[in-house]
């Protein structure tokens, strides 16, 4: 689609699932040092069964997997910002449950803003991400902005 083509409001799906080496590989390229994930024995005495993901790796595979969507696939598209929402208090994100490796996640993109800027097209899309097993509602991101080539 072309940046024309987009309307605020409209939604686009993704189904997603991050693997064990999914999550070894962004552990290795992010360098995040977490004890629980370093220490099974002490994650499982606080009581997390299995490996939890960290936030941003869910965030950053459902940035992909929007990237992926025939809607966006022949975009020429970046990350430009990520905006608080000043309907939400100027919050972006928000964990709202865990997750993890294997879990089936669904996401809903919502185009929420659109404009133009130095010839530019700018998107604000907001991802509800949900558990697949329970229908929990697990992150929450608003205003990832996207500039795209008009």
């Amino acid at each position: 689609m072309r940046f024309e083509d987009f309307e605020v409001g409209q939604t686009f799906a993704a189904s997603i699932v991050i693997t064990k080496s999914d999550f070894d590989s962004y552990i290795s390229f992010a360098r995040t040092k977490n004890i629980l994930h370093e220490n099974p024995e002490l994650a499982e005495k606080e009581g997390i069964k299995g490996i939890m993901l960290p936030g941003r790796s869910i965030i950053a595979r459902a940035e992909g997997e929007m990237t992926r969507l025939a809607a966006f696939s022949d975009c020429i598209m970046l990350l430009y910002g990520m905006d608080g929402d000043s309907a939400w208090s100027n919050r972006h994100t928000r964990f709202l449950g865990e997750v993890y490796a294997g879990e089936e996640l669904l996401v809903k993109y919502t185009v929420s803003e659109k404009k133009e800027d130095k010839g530019y097209g700018i998107l604000a899309i907001d991802y509800e991400i949900t558990r697949a097993r329970d229908g929990k509602l697990v992150v929450v991101s608003r205003k990832n902005l996207y500039r795209i080539k008009m």
